[in-house]
């Protein structure tokens, strides 16, 4: 069983390798792009716990874009000091948010308040804590 991993290893080594060699982009310049369908990704995990309709959905989409867009262009920006690119995607995300919260019913905004607290809460270590319900 070991030497079948090891096996596989090797060879996904000299695929990588062998990539690189025929003029691929390195592995990690792969990862690096960003995913062209991450946008589409977001709007369909919106849509399932948001039940999103169609026009909202369309509505949407271009939101994502150009907030996308933004960090992008943000992230490119290497002039600009750490803390200060920091403040500008915060203020991006921001912006979107409201702009997205605005197309929301209210129950729709509720929900989405309700994940956001959730993910709040895993990220600082208090995950054992169920959300409340409403």
């Amino acid at each position: 069983m070991v030497a079948c991993l090891l096996g596989g290893l090797v060879g996904v080594g000299q695929n990588i390798f062998a990539g690189q060699e025929a003029g691929g982009a390195p592995p990690t310049a792969r990862r690096a792009r960003p995913h062209g369908n991450q946008v589409e990704r977001e709007l369909q995990r919106m849509s399932q716990t948001l039940n999103l309709t169609d026009d909202q959905v369309a509505r949407i989409r271009p939101i994502l874009q150009i907030r996308n867009k933004q960090l992008k262009d943000l992230r490119a920006n290497s002039s600009l000091p750490q803390g200060e690119a920091r403040a500008k995607a915060k203020e991006i995300r921001r912006s979107a948010r409201q702009q997205i919260d605005q197309i929301l019913t209210p129950e729709q905004r509720e929900r989405q308040k309700a994940i956001r607290r959730g993910m709040g809460q895993r990220r600082s270590g208090q995950a054992g804590q169920a959300p409340q319900n409403q």
